[in-house]
């Protein structure tokens, strides 16, 4: 029996990953964008992909030996996805430890067609029993981590003990945005998406602000990041305005200069690392968009006669440029290749994304890289 429950106002208190939480009729939904700016995407899109609570936990003090939570879980992908392939994970975390789960397919479903429109499945609420591997002599905090590959509607949080909204830990913040591969949607689990591997292993307080099929060097998304102190900003960026070829040589690194310049009228010194795109084969050397090739399989397409295509050859020496060229003594730059290599291209399962040990892979090695970088923070202060 689940006697001791948080009131709304207490799960709100308990957020971590978001500062945007909105309230429904039945419960609340951590979002990862403000309603103010997330109309500014041009489609729907960056809206869907917002409300995805990938990197988004509760945090709580409690004793129990269970927490018990209540959610509608809205997953959202393309249509050749199979319905069970990618399911809603709630996972437990204690002192960096997950120590229970528990996965759901039962939710409502909004599937992406490919004519651009959406196709709805109703679902149910889900109620996700976590394990705490028993009970406690005094309360310690919980970590509940949310679905990356759902929005979810919290209705209830409850326990077999006392429970609250964990007080704010003194740890650095990281925030960090890039793509669908920061996003992670292949992931096993919001546990294991490469940020938070990362952030569980060095003891990091995580905003995600990846989004899949975004990441354009968007400004709205710029200013959130301004607006949100932190310890560490890193930006992966470079593979979405490829693939979409929604940008040229001429606007990519003015988008980039852009982008950093209204980062830094709030953050004018905080570390911020620049990390260029993991190895693609299909787009080293062939620009995009990203189409459906002859074989079934995602292909770039060849420039043909139009001029300033990107390709990676080109947009990794661009970005180090950048870097270099604006001699801002915190600012450094990662190649994404130090993450995910060509040898590691039998990862990408569809040519674009990695798959779940692609992932894994990912964030062990920006932990080692980290560890010894100069733009890692070590500590922190809340409130410094």
């Amino acid at each position: 029996m689940r006697q001791f429950e948080l009131s709304r106002d207490e799960i709100r208190a308990s957020v971590r990953g978001t500062e945007f939480v909105d309230e429904t009729e039945h419960g609340l939904a951590p979002i990862r964008l403000p309603h103010s700016i997330r109309n500014r995407g041009g489609d729907a899109s960056i809206e869907r992909m917002a409300a995805q609570t990938a990197g988004v936990r509760l945090e709580v003090s409690t004793a129990a030996s269970v927490i018990e939570v209540e959610a509608l879980l809205t997953r959202s992908f393309p249509a050749d996805v199979g319905d069970d392939t990618r399911p809603a994970v709630l996972a437990a975390v204690i002192d960096g430890v997950e120590v229970g789960r528990k996965s759901f397919v039962n939710g409502p479903i909004l599937r992406q067609l490919r004519t651009g429109g959406l196709e709805r499945v109703d679902g149910t609420v889900s109620v996700a029993a976590l394990d705490l591997g028993g009970p406690t002599a005094e309360p310690r905090v919980v970590e509940v981590w949310l679905p990356q590959v759902s929005a979810t509607e919290i209705r209830s949080v409850r326990a077999d003990a006392p429970l609250h909204p964990a007080p704010s830990r003194a740890r650095p913040r990281w925030t960090h945005y890039g793509s669908s591969i920061s996003h992670s949607a292949e992931a096993d689990g919001p546990t294991r998406t490469w940020t938070a591997l990362a952030a569980l292993a060095l003891d990091w307080d995580l905003t995600n602000l990846g989004f899949g099929g975004q990441a354009m060097i968007d400004p709205f998304v710029a200013r959130v990041i301004r607006d949100r102190p932190s310890e560490l900003i890193t930006l992966k960026i470079g593979t979405n305005p490829l693939n979409a070829d929604a940008l040229r040589m001429r606007t990519f690194s003015p988008a980039v200069h852009g982008f950093l310049d209204t980062i830094r009228e709030g953050q004018p010194e905080t570390p911020l690392v620049v990390i260029s795109p993991v190895s693609l084969p299909m787009h080293e050397t062939t620009p995009g968009p990203t189409v459906v090739g002859p074989d079934g399989h995602l292909a770039g397409t060849p420039a043909g006669d139009r001029p300033g295509v990107l390709t990676l050859s080109w947009v990794r020496p661009e970005l180090e440029r950048i870097v270099d060229e604006r001699a801002d003594p915190a600012l450094h730059y990662l190649d994404g290749r130090r993450m995910l290599g060509p040898a590691d291209a039998h990862h990408l399962h569809d040519r674009l994304h990695p798959d779940a040990a692609g992932y894994a892979l990912m964030g062990r090695r920006f932990v080692e890289l980290a560890r010894s970088a100069p733009w890692a923070p070590r500590t922190t202060t809340i409130g410094e």
